[in-house]
């Protein structure tokens, strides 16, 4: 079985582009070219992590851009459950 690297499900399709969206977003707002706010940011991260884990779930994808929402979803909620614990 040969694995894919971009999904073949409509909603691994959109986990993936979320969470490249949000990578490029997030690199441009830490650079200073991006007046968002980070949240509006997140939550495109944390879309894509639903939308992978529906893919996963749901369609059985396996993708390889599948995953890295996954991982990208688990750091935003890492991160934002730190800053909870251990506000600076």
């Amino acid at each position: 079985m040969k694995t894919k690297l971009w999904p073949q499900s409509r909603s691994g399709r959109w986990s993936a582009g979320l969470s490249i969206a949000f990578i490029v977003l997030i690199v441009l707002k830490l650079m200073g070219a991006l007046p968002l706010p980070t949240f509006a940011v997140a939550a495109l991260g944390l879309a894509g992590f639903i939308a992978g884990i529906a893919a996963i779930v749901g369609k059985k994808e396996r993708a390889i851009l599948v995953f890295l929402p996954i991982l990208v979803g688990s750091l935003i909620i890492f991160w934002t459950v730190a800053e909870i614990v251990y506000p600076h």
